[in-house]
C-alpha cells in the first residue's frame, strides 16, 4: 500500500535524471539526493528532506554540484550535530571505446571530473563545510 509519494515530476520523455539515492536518518527524516541533468557531467544536485512519517517536504536544497550517490546520514562526535554527507560531482563513464582513445576524449572533450563532499545540518539543510 502507497502511503506518500513526494518529489518532482518524472523528467520530460527522452530525458533522465542521475542514479542518485536516499538515507533515512535517526530522527525519522528520509534525505533523497540526485540531479535532473541528462549529462555525464556538469549541473546541479538537490537534496531534499521529507518526514517518513507523513511524505511532508521540510527542506530543499539546490547544490553547486550534481548529486549521483547516496548521502549519508549520522552523528558529528557523541554529543553532535546529526548531519547529511553529500558526496557531489561528476560520474565516472563506462569506458566507450580503446583505452588510450578514451584518455583523448576525456582529456581534450570532458575535462578533469570533479568531485567534492559537503555537510548539512540535518536539521535545517544549512551548509556546515
Amino acid at each position: 500500500e502507497l502511503l506518500w509519494r513526494a518529489g518532482p515530476a518524472p523528467p520530460e520523455k527522452n530525458a533522465f535524471c542521475t542514479p542518485g539515492g536516499g538515507a533515512l536518518g535517526p530522527n525519522g527524516i528520509f534525505y533523497n539526493l540526485y540531479s535532473r541533468s541528462g549529462l555525464l557531467i556538469g549541473g546541479e544536485g538537490i537534496i531534499s528532506a521529507h518526514r517518513v512519517s507523513d511524505g511532508s517536504l521540510l527542506w530543499e536544497k539546490k547544490m553547486p554540484m550534481r548529486g549521483g550517490q547516496y548521502p549519508a546520514v549520522g552523528q558529528l562526535g557523541p554529543d553532535g550535530k546529526l548531519v547529511v554527507a553529500l558526496p557531489l560531482g561528476d560520474n565516472t563513464i563506462l569506458p566507450l571505446m580503446p583505452e588510450k582513445a578514451e584518455e583523448a576524449f576525456v582529456a581534450n572533450v570532458l575535462g578533469p571530473l570533479r568531485n567534492v563532499v559537503y555537510t548539512l545540518d540535518a536539521a535545517t539543510g544549512d551548509v556546515l563545510w
